[in-house]
């Protein structure tokens, strides 16, 4: 049977040239045989595209509704920039309270090792503000979750793939995109070298991961378990060093560690008798929305999307999962009006398989979510065709590069496409280009992202509506 549909899957490719002639003539087929093709092989195709005032400059399928994978961020993004604003700014506000450290939630997702926001950079500030009011001893600190609440994870994610970096959990207190990053090196002992790298924080380390002499077999891993990191395996004697990141169990766990370990380092003890200062806030400490929006739809961000939604629902007075999906739903209304029937949304990720929207639904938000002030932070936190993210191998070899703006998508039985088009004309188009096909049948994903490249060399020909 797969033999059967890799020759379906030739024969369709080879009907248009295009099985020898790779990019040169992609960029030649016409959109309706680009479309054509990929429903021949089986992958039901829907693709609207519409000028920069909204106008629809070409459809096919446009109403019908399809699981869109990570092109669900691009909804997402859209309510983020109609509810929260492109100048938004996550708030965390630390305070002392009878000799006790407060540290109130903001459900900031920036503070990643590293980088402009690394933890260890915050709280040594935090600590420095602290020794300023001559502040030596906490008699503890408490973290105040506020509206963030309720489960960590849209309930509809892949259960066997929790502990993945892509399915970490969100939370009112993150850091590190809600994973931890294991640091394992090869001894010349009985076992390997292991240590958590990021985020910088004294959490136990439990268990061993064994040296071996063959390489065959040779796997390991580490999860947070009870306040610990607990690792496993075996490893391989002459392997190079590596860096694993695993989705922790509990985001307060490190933060509270992190947290901890800094102000240590600065001299100041916890859980001991408090320095008798005025009660008030100490410190605050804002990141920006734009780090977050880019890591969502440049590298596809799982974690960003859900966290930065539960941030949008806080704003309404429920930073729970269902609270953000409730607040995307009014911004989304607020942008296109009444969500067509039948319109699915169960996360903002695009993880869940459930979720179903149009090409049509798709192409509206980013249109209107443009207009808002501050919009053109959509097109430019996009990946760039053959430069950057998600996209920076595709469109090689053609005249796009650096024109298309775009969210890719996959998921088992979904490939989408999804952005902007800076035509050679100066003009732009929205576009939609939404793929399903049997989940089961494997390998398709390749040709699909071919016949995309196609659909949108064709849009930038001017094929459609005149």
């Amino acid at each position: 049977m797969r033999r059967l549909r890799s020759w379906v899957v030739r024969s369709s490719l080879s009907w248009l040239g295009l099985a020898c002639f790779g990019a040169p003539a992609l960029a030649q087929t016409s959109l309706r045989d680009a479309i054509a093709a990929a429903e021949a092989m089986g992958a039901r195709t829907g693709v609207v595209a519409t000028d920069a005032s909204g106008a629809i400059r070409f459809r096919h399928r446009p109403n019908e509704l399809f699981a869109p994978a990570s092109n669900q961020k691009l909804l997402t993004a859209a309510a983020l920039l109609g509810g929260l604003g492109a100048e938004f700014r996550f708030t965390t506000r630390f305070a002392l309270r009878a000799g006790r450290l407060l540290v109130t939630a903001s459900g900031d997702p920036n503070w990643l090792t590293g980088s402009a926001h690394a933890p260890e950079v915050v709280f040594a500030e935090l600590a420095a503000a602290l020794q300023k009011l001559g502040v030596r001893a906490l008699a503890g600190i408490d973290l105040e979750p506020g509206v963030f609440r309720g489960p960590a994870r849209p309930a509809t994610w892949p259960a066997d793939q929790l502990q993945t970096y892509y399915c970490a959990p969100t939370g009112p207190f993150v850091l590190d995109l809600g994973t931890f990053s294991l640091r394992v090196a090869s001894t010349r002992g009985a076992v390997a070298d292991a240590a958590v790298v990021a985020p910088l924080c004294d959490l136990p380390l439990r268990g061993s991961i064994e040296m071996v002499e063959a390489q065959k077999g040779a796997v390991y891993g580490a999860l947070e378990q009870n306040g610990a990191v607990v690792v496993r395996g075996k490893l391989f004697r002459r392997a190079a060093p590596a860096v694993v990141k695993t989705a922790v169990g509990d985001p307060a766990t490190f933060y509270l560690a992190a947290l901890r370990r800094a102000l240590a380092e600065a001299g100041i003890r916890c859980d001991a008798a408090g320095t008798a200062v005025p009660d008030g806030e100490v410190f605050v400490y804002q990141s920006e929305l734009a780090p977050a929006l880019l890591r969502m739809l440049e590298d596809s961000s799982n974690f960003d999307a859900e966290q930065c939604l539960r941030v949008l629902g806080a704003v309404g007075g429920d930073g729970s999962l269902a609270g953000g999906m409730a607040s995307m739903h009014q911004q989304l209304r607020r942008l296109v009006g009444e969500l067509p029937p039948g319109v699915v949304l169960l996360d903002g990720s695009g993880l869940s398989k459930d979720n179903r929207l149009s090409p049509e639904l798709l192409v509206a938000a980013m249109q209107a979510a443009a207009q808002l002030p501050g919009g053109r932070m959509l097109h430019d936190a996009l990946p760039i065709a053959g430069r950057s993210g998600t996209l920076e191998e595709r469109f090689r070899g053609t005249n796009l590069v650096g024109r298309v703006h775009a969210k890719t998508g996959w998921i088992r039985g979904a490939s989408a496409l999804s952005g902007a088009l800076d035509r050679a004309d100066g003009s732009r188009r929205w576009f939609a280009i939404l793929m399903n096909y049997d989940p089961k049948q494997n390998g398709l994903n390749k040709d699909l992202k071919q016949l995309q490249e196609a659909i949108v060399a064709a849009l930038d020909r001017g094929e459609g509506v005149s």
